[in-house]
């Protein structure tokens, strides 16, 4: 019996571990207040005419969008410059105006209504930001839009409504074919996708995708915005769980050490 009893305590004091985290309740669903500052200006980028499900869209305005945080308190995992990418077309949801807020819930891209639990569509946007994604366009004072960027959002839409099987931006839901430069440069960004992630994880190691999606899903904000993507890094895991990961190497240094003792 004796012998057993070094094993006792650690291993109650893991299952009470267990058990914590268990029944804590999850924390609340993440939201954040951004404050729109517009796209980019001088000169900027244009607006756009697309055709979704046989609707035409004209004077669509197109990202990089810029925001600055104005949620109290503050959400740690939004670090400025904040940009943001368009994931939804819909007449009911514009942009808001500049200077106004937006509550946002935050999910994972296959959560957003858009996108749906589609994974070849998630692993397209995140090959795509690993390929073509320049942090360049975050900077609003600098950043006075390019080709690459207009196609860049052309490309997401095509993938968010069309999929990642054989796009087409002549074809299909979402069509955009009279852009000129604008729609060889995003279907040659849409060719090039080959299911290669890797470009991402080389790329922007320590970061994610997620989407913005208004109104707020806990229900507390009833903004009617477009659903945004954006690239942030990935938050630090919960105190909680960092503390239960201590107490367990605590208890193995311990164990360590009364063996250590009584082979002595």
């Amino acid at each position: 019996m004796n012998a057993r009893t070094p094993w006792i305590r650690p291993s109650i004091a893991v299952c009470a571990i267990v058990a914590f985290l268990t029944i804590t309740p999850p924390a609340a669903a993440e939201v954040v207040t951004l404050n729109y500052q517009g796209a980019t200006t001088n000169p900027g980028n244009p607006t756009v005419q697309v055709t979704l499900n046989s609707t035409t869209f004209s004077n669509l305005p197109v990202g990089p969008f810029y925001w600055q945080q104005n949620s109290i308190p503050p959400n740690a995992n939004f670090p400025p410059p904040i940009a943001t990418f368009c994931i939804e077309i819909a007449t009911n949801q514009p942009l808001p105006s500049v200077g106004t807020n937006t509550t946002f819930s935050v999910v994972r891209p296959q959560d957003a209504p858009t996108i749906g639990n589609n994974s070849a569509k998630v692993a397209a946007l995140y090959e795509l930001y690993g390929r073509y994604y320049d942090t360049a366009w975050e900077n609003k004072t600098t950043f006075t839009g390019s080709t690459d960027s207009v196609a860049f959002q052309i490309a997401i839409w095509e993938l968010i409504y069309d999929g990642a099987s054989s796009p087409s931006l002549s074809s299909g839901n979402f069509q955009a074919s009279g852009l000129g430069t604008i729609t060889t440069v995003a279907q040659n960004m849409l060719n090039s996708l080959n299911g290669d992630t890797s470009y991402f994880n080389n790329r922007f190691a320590g970061y994610e995708l997620v989407a913005l999606i208004a109104p707020s899903i806990d229900g507390k904000s009833t903004d009617q915005i477009q659903d945004q993507l954006i690239l942030r890094p990935i938050p630090a895991p919960p105190a909680a769980l960092l503390a239960s990961f201590g107490v367990l190497a605590l208890l193995g240094r311990a164990r360590w050490l009364r063996r250590t003792t009584a082979a002595a």
